[in-house]
Order: structure tokens, then sequence, then C-alpha cells
């Protein structure tokens, strides 16, 4: 049948019938839990409350902090919806997530509005939750996990706020909510509409009118579904018990450390936003506090990914040197480990984390939400995989008391043999080894925060040939300048041969690779190269683009290879050779 004849629904040529209730979480906050439910008493409205948050939590398609593209989330609620003459989900985003929706034509009219909420309410809810892990069952903490791996733990270190454990959940919450606060500066110019719920929950036609906002004005409450609404105002849904919400009697009660920290975590542009919402704070904003941070300390915490065999060890020791912390990696039992698992990224007072993570959409939402500094260090494929096998055949970290065990499995082979296998991966009853893919993943998986600004890119090149220009980029990343004295002695006890020296005296030199052990790229054949390539088009088929556009090409290169002349060059080449 010719297209021409296919007709569309005439329903689905209507203008999209969705609405978004933007807010910073639900937190078993009965006014945020009345509002969705008052909303459902009329029956042509179908309001959800915190969908996608809750899915997160208990399905694990994505991280807590992740939500879905709002595009094609809006269409599926479009679709879910045809039977109302409204649909709307109530908290899963937050105002800043919507611009980008409502900068595309279609969803540009969608009606949008941010609840707002005292502050000191909002976060003794906020408190509450996080300290009964979110209402998840006994025995589920993946919540409150995600919760503590994400909250800024360095910057409050930094600022010299009292010292807690993870058990603390009302102090380290507390903090984290504060800080939070701030966000309503990014909210403030994201959407149009900001409303308080105070006001809402007892001005029943300020809330009839928001609804015929959200509704495009196709609905209207009549007074028995508005009556019906308001019914619930003060009734506790199940999951909800009664807490003391009063912003007055709550920072009556508050104890000095909550006090101080609030003066020192919430800024002075976000106490006036709020003022401006009609919301006061009475005592906590009539002092102004000191807050010069902890001399020695980082704002932020510091992720190091590294590509095996990239130079980690170098990188460590001069992060170590610079700000004192120590490297912290996870311990993993026996068995392939797990490096995509967000889950392993903490930062445990006193460290920065370094491994060789393959970053994946969820723990880039936890380096997000915790505002890590990121580091992220690469190598050529080729010199990766000369290295590797000389790690696995040699056993080389059995001096530190890390033996790989099985190395005997390249006994025998030649050295093209054992390249073949480095490159295409292998597994025995002696040793796995998953091949070049994982690498290639890996160093695909850093781009995005690259790409974004949100992290430093390094070569193992950079790093050895050009330590002081390298040392002052990581620096100026982490926000921590050094004396040049200081940079200086940094550089002196990084040189290589100090660092092989000492590991000679500690009996760990076979670590570092020897001249007359080292391989050269030459050791590969040319087919080598093209199963390298068919890696990259199978693992990272954007790869080579752009590591390209970073000027990093040579990461993929088996021999130095010339960038391609522009147009203008070879034209020129032709013109002269006239």
């Amino acid at each position: 049948m010719p297209d021409s004849t296919v007709q569309m629904r005439g329903e689905l040529r209507d203008d999209c019938r969705v609405f978004y209730v933007t807010a910073w979480g639900y937190a078993a906050d009965h006014l945020f839990g009345w509002f969705p439910k008052a909303l459902n008493c009329h029956r042509d409205i179908f309001a959800l409350l915190a969908y996608e948050g809750l899915r997160s939590k208990y399905l694990r398609e994505r991280a807590c902090g992740e939500r879905p593209p709002l595009v094609p989330f809006t269409e599926f609620l479009n679709d879910l919806g045809m039977a109302y003459g409204a649909i709307g989900d109530c908290y899963s985003y937050r105002a800043g997530q919507v611009h980008e929706l409502l900068s595309i034509d279609r969803y540009k009219n969608i009606p949008v509005v941010n609840l707002t909420r005292h502050p000191v309410a909002w976060l003794e809810f906020y408190v509450r939750w996080c300290a009964t892990n979110m209402r998840m069952r006994a025995g589920a903490t993946d919540p409150l996990e995600w919760e503590w791996k994400t909250a800024c733990h360095a910057y409050f270190e930094y600022l010299g706020l009292p010292s807690y454990t993870k058990d603390d959940i009302d102090i380290w919450a507390s903090y984290q909510g504060m800080f939070q606060l701030n966000n309503v500066l990014g909210d403030i110019h994201a959407v149009q509409r900001h409303i308080a719920i105070e006001k809402i929950a007892d001005q029943p036609e300020a809330f009839r009118s928001l609804a015929t906002y959200l509704t495009r004005g196709k609905i209207i409450f009549d007074q028995a579904s508005l009556d019906s609404a308001y019914s619930m105002r003060h009734t506790l849904f199940r999951g909800e018990i009664l807490v003391e919400s009063d912003p007055d009697q709550l920072m009556q009660s508050w104890p000095a450390w909550k006090v101080e920290a609030f003066r020192k975590l919430v800024s002075p542009e976000a106490i006036r936003v709020y003022k401006s919402f009609g919301y006061d704070l009475k005592n906590l904003t009539r002092r102004s506090v000191n807050i010069a941070p902890t001399h020695g300390k980082i704002q932020r915490p510091i992720f190091v990914s590294s590509l095996p065999k990239s130079g980690t060890w170098l990188l460590r020791e001069i992060l170590k040197m610079a700000t004192g912390l120590e490297a912290h990696e996870p311990h993993f039992g026996s068995g392939l480990p797990d490096y995509e698992n967000e889950m392993l990224i903490e930062f445990p007072s006193g460290t920065f984390f370094s491994w060789h993570s393959t970053l994946t959409s969820k723990s880039v939402s936890l380096l997000r939400g915790c505002q890590a500094k990121n580091i992220f260090l690469i190598r050529n494929i080729y010199d990766v995989l000369l290295s590797m096998l000389n790690h696995l055949s040699r056993d080389v970290d059995a001096a530190i008391g890390r033996s790989v065990i099985g190395s005997s499995y390249f006994e025998n082979k030649t050295t093209e043999q054992s390249l073949t296998l480095m490159i295409s991966g292998f597994t025995s009853s002696l040793m796995t080894w998953m091949g070049a893919g994982p690498l290639l993943r890996q160093i695909d998986s850093m781009l995005e925060l690259v790409e974004s600004g949100e992290a430093l890119l390094i070569d193992y090149e950079q790093l050895a040939d050009n330590k002081l220009e390298t040392l002052q980029k990581i620096l100026q990343l982490l926000e921590y300048p050094l004396p040049v004295a200081q940079i200086e002695k940094i550089i002196a006890h990084t040189e290589k041969d100090a660092m092989r020296e000492r590991l000679r005296s500690s009996g760990q030199d076979r670590h570092v690779t020897s001249p007359e052990h080292a391989l050269q790229r030459n050791a590969f054949s040319p087919y080598h190269k093209e199963m390298i390539d068919l890696a990259v088009a199978v693992n990272a088929p954007r790869l080579p683009e752009r590591l390209n556009a970073l000027g990093l090409d040579s990461i993929l290169h088996l021999v130095s290879e010339p960038k391609p002349k522009s147009k203008w060059s070879q034209l020129k080449s032709r013109l002269t050779s006239i």
C-alpha cells in the first residue's frame, strides 16, 4: 500500500499532553506525597510520584542519580496517558534537567513547574530519608551506599567541618543536604515557574490554578474534586510518619555544629534565592562565618583511571608527593577484576582513587555526583600489549606480593604467538587474558568526560617526557598550587633512574621493565595491526575519530604515521608540480 494512504490516528496529532513537576526529591515529605495524589483526584489526570527515582532503586537499570533521556521518556508518558487529558511525572527530574527538552520545538510548550520547600524543612526530610535507608527493605543498602559515595566528603573535610564515620548518617547527610541546597542557583533560571509547596498546600485556589496550567487549560478542578484533594491534606500516607517540619522549631533544635555547617555550606547567593521565595532563615544567616579552608586539603575527591602498564605507579607517586594523599584501589577476591563496577569507587579520607576503571553511565553519574577531579592516563595500545606481555610472562608483580600466577602459560611460545594471544585474548587452566578489546573500551569510556571538559587526559609519553608541563596541568585541575621548589623536588624524585633505584633497593626492580627484557613495536607482524584494527571496529568504532579530535591519534598507531594533508596542502602540492 502506498505511504500516502497511511493515516495517523487523530489523537496522535494532538499536542503533547505531558507535564513535569520538578523538585529536589520526595523523601517521604507528606506535602510532596500529597500533591500528585491531589492531582489524581481529577479523573482525567494521571500524575506519577517519583516514578523514575523508584525504578533505579529496585530494577538497577541505571544508577540512582541517572534518569532516562527526556525526549523518549516524554513520548513514553504521552503514549501511557493516551486515555487521560493530561499525564505528568512529579519529582523524577530536577529543574536543571528539563532545559534540553524545552529547547526542542515540539516540546517547548510542555508545562513545567518547580516546587520549592523551606530549606530547613527539606533538609529534615532528606536526612531522615537517608537515615531510614530510603524506605528500602532490610538488607538492601544500594541507595544509601550511593548517597554516601556521591557525598562531597573531601569538600567537607576541606572546610574543616566536624569529622564523622559512615555510620554517622545524621552528620554526613546533613552536610550533603546543605551542600545540595546550593542547587537552587541552577534551578532559578532553568524553568520559569517556581512555586512553594507550602502555598499550594494551604491555598486551594493556588492548587486549582496550577492544575489548570499543568494541563494547558484543558482541565479545571470542580469543587468536588478540589474538596477530595484537600481532604487528604493532613492524612499521612503509607510509608510516612509524623515529622516535625516547622522550620522555626527545627532551627531552634539544631546543635551548634549543624548551624555552623549550614553557614559554611549554603552560599549567600543561595540564601538570597530562598529569601526571594519567601522563606525566613532567621538567625542562620545573621552572622557571617569564617570559611577559610583547612590548609593542605583538596576541595574535591581525585579519581584516576589508567590503562594497565601506562605509568600508573609513576602518576600515583606524583600525586602522593603533590597532595599528601595515598593511592587507594579496591580490594577484590579471586577471578577477573570488575573494572566496570561503579560501587567499587570510593574515596576514604586521606586517599585518592586509582585503578584501571572502565567508565559506564553509572560511574560517570557517580563521579559527577561527588564532583570528582578526574585524571585519565592512556598509552599507545601496542606499547601496552608489549609491556603487559612482559608483565604476565615474567610475573613481575610477584616481588610486591601480587603474583599473577600462571606465567608459565607463555613458556615454549614464540614472541609472535604470544603477541597474537595478547591481542585476541585466551583462557586456560593457568591464566585468562581478555585481549585488546577491554583496553580499547576503557580508553573510549574515558572520553565523554574528557570531551565535556570534566577530566584531564594524559598519555604516557607526556607523563614520562614532559613531566613539568603535565604536573602543572594536574595542579591546575586540582586548583592546588605548589611552590616551585616542591615541583622541582617531585620531578627529581620521579625520574626514571631514581624510581628504578628505589625499586631495586627494595627488591622490586622487576616491576619496571629493564632494557634487556623490553620488546619493541617491530615485534608485531603486519597481521597483528589488522587484528587491532578489527578490535577497534568491534569494541570502539568511534575511538579513532575521537582520539584524532584530541590530537592523540598516535595511541592507535603501530608506527609513526603522518597526518593526512589538508585539502589546501594537497592542492598546493599539485600546483607546485605543474
